[in-house]
């Protein structure tokens, strides 16, 4: 076996012996952990003594990540109820902005209390907050290849599987290869370092605030990088690939560290002061306008995942131009349209700009604030939108309003549905006929859906049976939608898609008479899901697979039709 092959092997072995969780970084805490107890000052080493050094490596660099409650004999009574004081009940609170936040305050009473047990658990505590920030997998296209295209095994153009793949989307597949990882991430530590500026009370509350957007930001343009190094080094062993891995991933590993490192010096200097340490209405105010600017300022092309596929609307009209909306990558889990409905949205793209089809990406802000195309420039518009719901200042109300508005004067609309609400003013005609069965994710449970069959009402090849379950072990990119369409004589509809059971059949695809309005689930959409394509053509660049290029193009054909 040659050299670099057996490496990554090597890797990957001990890679998958690792645990992993949904949340963020797996095995990676404990990497970000030794990395910051290695670069402490000296007089905060001292208190990591081996056993200590143990607990906060294998255990608290992991504490978040727990919905138990805080007990006593771990960071104490005062610290319980300033912690509930603070809106912090459980542990896996101390991840949300106002949790690291209290997380914080807790490590400065610890170090003006001088209680080594407590210092070591919260230094560790705040490592896995921050750090969660910008773990790779809250890029969604790394996400979604970790948890859906992993368990899938969709296997990659030459050699191997996601199964393989995903490991090494762990920071610990980069930080502990000796073959040169270990000195990347390093080396990037060194690169990025924070020192204690002198910041105020306010301004560091402010920045650990932030951290979620930034992280998101720092990360997002990163993750293809990521999995295409991670993809490549299974599929070819290209050293050339496995350093871009590396690089990439040390650089998200070290601004976790870099960040605790920075906020463990600014903790030290404030705990020799008596300034209160404590989230004020002022200090929110601050984030939330420093979050209304950055979600306003943030080109798409910092996206990675989109920087390839933008494409501006056609100076001169052009017959048949599909819009194809979309929303940047913002903190993890948060967006408008939903999480995960990137992956699926740049896929839509791709396969469009592939065939050669006419189309173009619209910014999901700038059609709330700027409005919609007129339907003779932009006569189709996509939206991939496992949910819907107002972010920040992007409001879903008048992005509904802007969209009827769109559809009154003559445009189409292709709502690809997840379980999130559709806008009520725009679908106001599917409404009598839309029915789901309470609190379900899909239209008929999970083991009778995987062995379902896809029949579309479109020219073509019209069954698609289903490869794999959309309900995958973890994961936010779920490919889920409970919606079933019962039409009405006051909500008549045109079928597009039956799922089929066996026993049962279901509408869960269905356009309006007038060919205006048309809703399709997003599992007809998903890469992978049905069976026909098992084989990712190029990792790192989603596009649809057959099954849905199939389908989705089938419908625009038909909303499209003279």
């Amino acid at each position: 076996m040659p050299r670099s092959s057996a490496i990554v092997v090597a890797i990957l072995a001990a890679s998958l012996a690792l645990p992993r969780i949904s949340g963020a970084w797996g095995s990676g805490h404990d990497d970000v952990m030794r990395a910051v107890i290695e670069r402490l000052p000296e007089d905060l080493r001292a208190v990591f003594t081996p056993e200590r050094t143990r607990l906060a490596v294998e255990k608290h660099s992991h504490y978040p990540d727990s919905f138990e409650p805080f007990l006593p004999a771990d960071v104490g009574e005062s610290a319980i109820a300033a912690l509930l004081d603070a809106g912090v009940k459980v542990r896996y609170d101390l991840h949300h902005d106002h949790g690291r936040v209290a997380g914080f305050a807790r490590l400065v009473e610890a170090l003006r209390e001088g209680n080594p047990d407590h210092i070591a658990l919260w230094i560790a505590a705040h490592s896995h907050v921050v750090a969660d920030m910008a773990a790779c997998n809250h890029d969604p296209l790394v996400h979604t290849a970790t948890y859906g295209w992993g368990p899938w095994k969709v296997k990659l153009p030459n050699r191997g599987d996601f199964s393989q793949v995903a490991p090494l989307l762990d920071l610990s597949g980069s930080a502990r290869d000796p073959a040169g990882g270990a000195e990347a991430f390093a080396r990037a530590i060194d690169r990025l370092a924070l020192p204690d500026d002198g910041r105020d009370v306010p301004r560091q509350i402010l920045d650990i605030l932030l951290y979620g957007q930034e992280g998101a930001q720092f990360c997002s343009s990163r993750g293809v990088k990521i999995l295409h190094g991670a993809a490549t080094s299974i599929d070819s062993g290209d050293p050339k690939d496995r350093a871009l891995l590396w690089e990439n991933m040390g650089e998200l590993g070290a601004w976790a560290v870099v960040r605790t490192l920075r906020d463990i010096a600014v903790a030290q200097r404030l705990a020799k002061t008596d300034s209160p340490i404590e989230l004020t209405p002022a200090i929110e105010t601050a984030a939330q306008e420093a979050v209304a600017t950055l979600l306003r300022d943030r080109s798409l092309a910092e996206d990675a995942l989109y920087a390839t596929i933008l494409r501006e609307l056609p100076a001169k009209p052009e017959p048949g131009v599909v819009g194809v909306v979309l929303e940047p990558t913002w903190d993890m889990n948060d967006a408008m349209l939903g999480f995960s409905s990137r992956v699926q949205s740049t896929a839509t793209v791709r396969t469009l700009a592939q065939l050669g089809r006419p189309h173009a990406t619209l910014d999901v802000r700038r059609l709330i604030t700027d409005g919609f195309p007129a339907p003779d420039r932009v006569p189709l518009l996509i939206i991939v939108a496992t949910s819907f719901r107002n972010y920040h200042w992007l409001s879903a109300e008048t992005f509904d309003a802007g969209l009827a508005g769109y559809v009154a004067d003559g445009g189409r609309v292709l709502w690809v549905a997840g379980t999130g609400v559709l806008p009520k003013s725009t679908f106001r005609p599917f409404a009598a006929a839309l029915t789901r069965t309470e609190k379900a994710t899909l239209p008929v449970p999970t083991e009778r859906f995987f062995k379902a069959t896809l029949r579309t009402h479109l020219p073509g090849e019209s069954e698609w049976a289903m490869a794999n379950s959309p309900d995958t072990p973890a994961g936010w990119q779920k490919p889920l939608c409970p919606w079933v369409f019962k039409p009405t004589n006051d909500a008549p509809l045109v079928p597009l898609i039956t799922l089929e059971t066996g026993s049962e059949t279901h509408l869960v695809g269905a356009m309006t008479p007038d060919r205006r309005l048309a809703i399709l689930p997003i599992y007809a959409v998903t890469p992978f899901l049905l069976r026909g394509d098992d084989r990712c053509p190029s990792p790192a660049e989603p596009a649809l697979d057959r099954p849905a290029t199939a389908i989705l193009t089938g419908v625009i054909d038909r909303l499209l039709a003279p």
